[in-house]
């Protein structure tokens, strides 16, 4: 067993510590490192790490709101982009399911109160009522963000793109396009969609790809596990998209 707070290490020496809120992705372009946090309202951190041994906070990028969070980050040029999804996303969408089973309380001849959908989801009493909150208050700004980091020290916002639903997980870009892994209106889950930022303020959607399926809007019906089946993320090869199924 080893003490809580000792380095566990082989063949690895810690150059240096930054006590920060905790991440999701860390992207290292150059002299820079690109910290997307998990908890809002903390959003990306832009760290100098010229000096390894010393890194230094150059800025950091707040968020409005505890709705969203920004855990992914990647930085292409003076560019920098970062996704927007709806914060403790799964646990809020279990709020989805409470006017169904309301009615079938109250159908088995059951009070449909917080106390008994409690029971039945296997929550706090507490928590139906801010799962009913989320739910009516609906979530509309997944997707993601480009910021102009030509100053590190002032980025800029270009432009939110919004796509839908649970917003933007993981993605990749290159110098052209935004290769992008969202849930969207229409579609059951993660689809791929790529975006052409040429102009990065004006991001465009030139193409999406989906599993068969997905696209419940045409009639398509899953035979797996809709809630828990996605395109998690592609990442580009060439002229080739590797993507994951979830």
């Amino acid at each position: 067993m080893t003490p809580m707070g000792k380095d566990i290490a082989e063949n690895i020496a810690r150059v240096s510590h930054l006590d920060l809120p905790g991440a999701g992705q860390v992207e290292v372009v150059g002299d820079y490192a690109y910290i997307g946090h998990m908890d809002p309202p903390h959003g990306t951190t832009i760290l100098d790490i010229s000096d390894l041994k010393n890194p230094k906070i150059v800025s950091q990028i707040m968020l409005e709101g505890e709705e969203s969070h920004t855990h992914k980050a990647r930085a292409v040029g003076d560019i920098l982009y970062t996704n927007v999804e709806q914060y403790n996303r799964h646990y809020m969408r279990r709020g989805d399911s409470i006017p169904a089973l309301r009615a079938e309380l109250e159908a088995s001849g059951k009070e449909p109160s917080d106390s008994n959908v409690a029971a039945s989801m296997n929550i706090r009493e507490s928590e139906v009522a801010v799962l009913d909150v989320a739910r009516e208050r609906g979530y509309h700004d997944g997707g993601f963000k480009v910021y102009d980091i030509k100053d590190k020290a002032e980025a800029k916002l270009l432009k939110h793109v919004r796509t839908g639903g649970f917003g933007t997980h993981r993605f990749d870009v290159d110098e052209n396009y935004a290769y992008i892994s969202t849930e969207m209106p229409g579609y059951q889950g993660n689809i791929l969609v790529i975006y052409d930022c040429a102009d990065p303020s004006d991001p465009q959607e030139v193409s999406h790809w989906w599993m068969p399926g997905q696209k419940i809007s045409a009639g398509e019906k899953p035979y797996w596990n809709a809630d828990h089946r996605r395109l998690h993320h592609g990442l580009r090869f060439g002229d080739r998209i590797w993507a994951a199924a979830w």
